[in-house]
């Protein structure tokens, strides 16, 4: 079939017509037929099974009854009335009722015709009644291509409200099969299909809409998800594979002073095996040609910090910057404060940048990165102001991801581009000059685009002819528009601008307009390249040897301009649960430190009720006693009237009757403080000063106290694991034993009983993320959904698991053998992939 067909608007489908196409788009998306065929059912209903009156049961259930009408009544009631049939099979009768329609109903059914009634049953006044019944007559039922197993479909209360009824979604789908004969391209290979004994995209597609049995429809829903996975999984390799090729990095070829001298001497610990083998995936991929794009997972206390500053070491050794971006100015102050001493002892300079930084500071910092005697920059958002400008920004680590937007993480990977002529006064007279000598406005340039296309010379469409089919292998445009010039032939991936000059460019005025326009055009990051009418009908071939030649010596730009982006180290101690690694950063490369440092004892985590107050209380005199802190994590600033919980300031009381001074000094912290109080309270924290801190979440990253043993979160029941597993993370950070107690009360769901079960068994993050994978679902774990690799239509990654691994498999055993998919076996899955590629762009990667 040709695959246009199914982009015909679904209003031109029998039975749907404007009013229903305009619901079916608004309601569920459904815009064209392949949507419809798209739109997967949620649910089945067996309707193999057909009762005979007298055997059904008061059980409320959905049962299927053949008989015919005997008569129909009308019957008053409160408002209106109700239309009631009695129907009656071999066994005896029953009721089918409506409480609207009544008139249309009773004019479309006939009486004492054999139908096939299907509904739900009430027992009312000793006999049994389907209200409101799905009816059809047992000619219909044979005909039709739905099946004793039927589907249920998405829908919403305004659908329902308007007449379109589950058997009207049916019968739409119905008539979509029949105007196709389902005939429906293939989209996978033939080796794919047969290795995995799939059905055909036709059989599966038949029967995940009419199952002809429960093991035929077992198939369908196999050969979809598998399908849906794999191309996810294909386009996330192939991203990742297209993001080696393409985005070339500086390459990082030695180990040099500063990484040697800090581990041989200055290394505080020593490192784990897992933090060997993450710096050696780091340093592979610095070493290489490509740009660095690499996730690095860690639980908290795993020892991240310590491998991103030994990364930016290598930047260092090969003369390059280096930034880490924090998305708190409390996380920012930690980095920055845990970094100062080491570099202090290597002379690097550091200096931190956040929002709250002075101006004369500011002044200084913007300064030396541009000239370079700044190495490492620490900072928040406030890193990505236009202002701030490296001179040769070599590698970038994000901490905490996902708190940045795409666009956010796009300004940072800018930030490795060539900077900008500092003699600012000297291009703007270079500029001025040109528009002198052939001056041109932005209102005018549409204008003469098309008038310069009209009025082409021959040598231009000589040589356009030749670009335009991509006899060099990439795409160029004609008359393009860049700044307020129009050049003749651009080639965006390499930034490669062709000029052709006619006779008009011969004289001494032209000749310098036209070096100045190179000069600007150089200036804003282009390489520029110019023939004369003569060479190029004279000698195409010649002209063509020497573009292809430039192009081969020029890096790709498409995706950061003609320059070398810095390379990217993402850091989250968020553990991400496999399945939905694989899905959301599928492609990106992925690193895990899965163990401790040595010395660091496991978190003791208990479960403790309001009732066990007094104890906890005493058990925090015990650790203070032996000089330890203690922290009191409560979910709500204020008091809540709906929510029966702890809030922050009853707690604060609480605990200052409990903890009175002068023997214990106590700490509050929480978001509505303003920056520099809550910062002298964390550092009197820190300092030792107070022994106890009360606070919200806001402690849940930024504070690094490794004399805090224990983490006491009160209503424990109101936090996700995520969360409880990040607050747990506060204590354990020095040799001590540590403890975390979960304060509930006795009220708790089974959601938060399996959470708090989850915690006092493990303290393995990446369990407690696939509980939390469950429980949550992908949408919520990932805060917004941040990647359309979520909206899936029939998989679930967390129920799908094992389909997804099996998915990811085959992507790259098929990648593998065959990289460019050239390979006419893969031609079906190659036409997918385009199709699902349509709309491709930079921002696809920016992981």
């Amino acid at each position: 079939m040709n695959p246009q067909f199914l982009q015909t608007p679904i209003e031109y489908l029998k039975g749907v017509g404007p009013n229903r196409a305009d619901l079916l788009k608004k309601e569920l998306g459904i815009h064209t037929f392949q949507d419809l065929i798209n739109l997967f059912p949620n649910r089945y209903i067996d309707r193999t099974r057909y009762y005979k009156i007298k055997h059904i049961q008061q059980s409320n259930a959905e049962i299927q009854v053949v008989g015919v009408i005997k008569s129909f009544r009308e019957v008053a009631q409160k408002r209106g009335k109700r239309l009631v049939a009695t129907f009656q099979d071999d066994s005896g009768t029953m009721e089918l009722v409506w409480f609207r329609g009544q008139k249309w109903i009773k004019d479309s059914l006939k009486l004492n015709t054999p139908y096939v009634v299907f509904g739900k049953t009430n027992w009312f006044n000793g006999k049994f009644s389907i209200p409101h019944p799905d009816i059809e007559t047992t000619e219909e039922h044979k005909k039709g291509l739905s099946s004793g197993i039927q589907p249920i479909y998405p829908s919403t209360e305004k659908l329902s409200n308007k007449g379109i009824s589950n058997r009207v979604i049916g019968k739409i789908v119905q008539n979509l099969f029949l105007e196709t004969k389902g005939n429906f391209t293939e989209t996978l290979s033939p080796d794919l299909v047969s290795e995995l004994q799939l059905l055909s995209k036709k059989e599966a597609l038949l029967n995940i809409h009419f199952p002809k049995s429960q093991k035929l429809l077992s198939k369908a829903q196999m050969r979809l998800k598998f399908e849906e996975l794999f191309f996810i999984q294909l386009q996330l390799i192939l991203k990742n594979l297209i993001h080696k090729s393409k985005i070339k990095g500086h390459t990082f070829d030695k180990v040099g002073t500063y990484f040697n001298t800090f581990f041989q001497e200055h290394l505080p610990f020593n490192l784990t095996n897992a933090q060997k083998r993450v710096l050696k995936e780091i340093r592979s991929d610095l070493g290489s040609n490509a740009q660095m794009n690499r996730l690095l997972q860690g639980d908290v206390g795993s020892g991240k910090t310590i491998v991103g500053f030994m990364s930016m070491l290598m930047a260092l050794d090969n003369g390059f910057q280096a930034c880490l971006m924090a998305p708190t100015e409390i996380l920012s102050v930690q980095h920055y404060n845990g970094l100062l001493k080491w570099c202090k002892t290597l002379n690097i300079n550091i200096k931190m940048l956040t929002g709250s930084t002075k101006t004369s500071t500011r002044k200084e910092i913007h300064e030396s990165l541009e000239n370079g005697d700044l190495q490492i920059l620490i900072g928040t958002h406030a890193l990505l102001e236009d202002k701030v400008k490296f001179k040769n920004l070599g590698l970038a680590i994000i901490d905490e991801q996902h708190r940045f937007g795409v666009a956010q993480r796009k300004k940072l990977w800018d930030k490795g581009g060539p900077p900008r002529s500092s003699r600012r006064e000297e291009a703007i007279a270079v500029r001025k000059k040109y528009m002198t000598a052939r001056p041109s406005t932005y209102k005018l340039l549409k204008e003469l685009q098309i008038e310069n296309k009209k009025h082409a010379t021959e040598a231009e469409r000589v040589l356009w002819e030749c670009l335009r089919n991509k006899k060099l292998g990439l795409k160029f445009r004609r008359q393009h528009i860049i700044d307020e010039f129009i050049v003749d032939f651009l080639c965006i991936e390499k930034q490669l601008i062709i000029e052709v000059d006619g006779g008009y460019h011969k004289t001494t005025e032209q000749k310098e307009a036209d070096e100045l326009r190179s000069q600007i055009l150089n200036e804003i990051g282009f390489k520029v390249i110019r023939f004369t009418n003569e060479q190029v009908i004279g000698d195409i071939d010649n002209v063509l040897g020497y573009i292809q030649k430039t192009l081969n010596s020029l890096p790709s730009g498409e995706v950061g301009g003609a320059y070398f982006p810095p390379h990217i180290l993402v850091m989250t101690a968020t553990p991400i649960p496999r399945t939905l690694a694989m899905s959301v950063y599928g492609d990106l490369d992925i690193s895990i430190i899965d163990e401790l440092p040595p010395g660091r004892q496991a978190i003791k985590t208990v479960h403790r009720y309001d009732k066990n107050r007094l104890n906890v209380f005493r058990f925090i005199r015990d650790e203070i006693k032996k000089g330890r802190q203690v922290y009191v994590v409560y979910p709500l600033i204020q008091e809540s009237e709906k929510m029966d919980y702890k809030d922050l300031m009853d707690g604060y009381e609480s605990i200052s009757r409990d903890f009175p001074m002068p023997d214990y000094q106590i700490s509050i912290v929480h978001g509505k403080m303003k920056p520099a109080d809550k910062d002298y309270e964390m550092q009197r924290f820190a300092k030792g000063e107070t022994q106890i801190m009360v606070a919200t979440t806001v402690i849940e990253v930024g504070v690094n106290v490794p004399n805090a043993s224990v983490m006491i979160i009160e209503s424990a029941e109101r936090f996700g694991l995520s969360q409880l597993h990040q607050l747990r993370g506060r204590v354990g950070r020095g040799a001590e034993q540590s403890y975390c107690i979960l304060m509930t009360s006795y009220k708790l769901s089974n959601d938060s009983k399996t959470r708090l079960e989850t915690m006092v068994k493990t303290n393995d993050g990446f369990e407690i993320a696939e509980v939390d994978l469950k429980l949550r679902g992908p949408g919520d774990v990932m805060g917004t959904q941040q990647s359309g690799v979520l909206n899936l239509r029939i998989a679930d990654i967390v129920k799908d698991k094992d389909v997804l691994q099996l998915a990811r498999h085959y992507a790259k055993k098929v990648l593998k053998e065959d990289p460019s998919l050239s390979k006419e076996e893969n031609q079906s899955i190659l036409n997918t992939y385009r199709a699902l590629s349509k709309y491709k762009n930079i921002w696809n990667y920016i992981s």
